[in-house]
């Protein structure tokens, strides 16, 4: 195989799979993933940097490798023998030096590509972020062909899966490695660390306000759907060298997420909505307190976190559905079901 020829991909159907390595496996989203694709049927081998914390993995049959993405010799060490590498891990959150996001989203995502290059991977399928686009506010159709944005000053993790993006695709045909890039928006469901657990503790406070009416419509992927799109951007040739958004296809407002939570949680629906720019001010007045105090915790409110629950923008399906078969599994009112049942 030539280096404009790289197509590696593992097969559909029946049969033996092949061994995998999932990074970030001890994750939110890694860990949903590497119980996929055991059930799948697949020889799953997760990447590591904890010694405690793996019995769920081990149960399901997991081969635990020890590794770090600072460390390319332990990336190598996990690749080698592996057809596929899912690279979930790096640093999710809307606060933190900016120094710490490059080391584990544009550094370690650049490792984790050497690293498959040495150790003779044949698919890469890396996940990225919806947030490469940037935040509109106008309702705008976002598809694989939208030009990235510049970030926001301060959107440190924007900055840092852009890099890691760009390394990704430009790897893609080099020493037979070929490469894919899935773009989710917001991912939640059970095990979420983030995304409904701030909702859900201002909701229990009577703290949560909707911004500008909640009128927007969310970019949301509910981590079942997010997985069957990882999964199928490496059982699927054509995806070789392509890009796909993988959200949960249905146009879901700010002011109906919310409501649904409040309801499933028993708790009263917010009373109060307030302005967009009253509350990145507020943010901003909260992120110099954090700073001053030196907290080693996000702050509860950032100017990132109000720019993101207040993007107003539709994303396009249609390559993943076309290209790869994907369809959501899970609508947004089972998946709030789940959570709270």
């Amino acid at each position: 195989m030539t280096e404009g020829e790289a197509e590696g991909n593992v097969p559909r159907g029946a049969g033996e799979r092949p061994t995998v390595l999932v990074t970030g496996a001890t994750g939110f989203l890694g860990s949903h993933l590497a119980t996929a694709l055991v059930e799948r049927g697949y020889r799953v081998r997760a990447l590591s940097r904890r010694t405690s914390g793996l019995d769920a993995l081990e149960r399901l049959g997991v081969e635990v490798v020890r590794g770090d993405l600072a460390d390319v010799r332990s990336l190598v060490r996990a690749a080698s023998g592996v057809a596929v590498v899912f690279h979930a891990a790096g640093r999710v959150s809307d606060w933190g030096p900016r120094d710490t996001f490059l080391r584990a989203n544009a550094e370690g995502t650049r490792n984790v590509v050497a690293s498959c290059r040495e150790a003779g991977v044949s698919r890469l399928v890396h996940l990225s972020s919806l947030t490469v686009l940037g935040l509109p506010r106008d309702g705008r159709v976002l598809s694989e062909s939208t030009p990235t944005a510049l970030p926001a000053s301060g959107d440190f993790y924007t900055e840092s899966k852009l890099e890691g993006e760009r390394y990704v695709r430009e790897a893609h045909g080099k020493g037979g490695l070929s490469t894919t890039v899935v773009r989710p928006g917001a991912i939640w469901g059970p095990g979420d660390p983030n995304v409904v657990p701030r909702i859900v503790r201002l909701l229990r406070r009577g703290a949560m306000p909707y911004v500008d009416g909640g009128r927007n419509l969310l970019g949301l992927s509910y981590v079942d759907n997010l997985v069957l799109g990882l999964v199928l951007a490496a059982e699927t040739r054509a995806a070789a060298g392509q890009l796909y958004h993988v959200t949960d296809g249905e146009e879901i407002t700010a002011h109906e997420a919310i409501d649904a939570i409040a309801d499933a949680l028993g708790v009263e629906r917010p009373r109060v909505s307030l302005p967009r720019w009253a509350v990145l001010g507020a943010a901003a007045l909260v992120e110099v307190l954090a700073s001053t105090l030196r907290l080693r915790h996000p702050p509860p409110l950032t100017r990132y976190g109000v720019r993101f629950v207040s993007c107003h923008a539709r994303y396009d399906l249609a390559r993943a559905r076309r290209e790869l078969g994907y369809e959501p599994v899970v609508s947004f009112r089972e998946g709030v079901e789940r959570l709270f049942r």
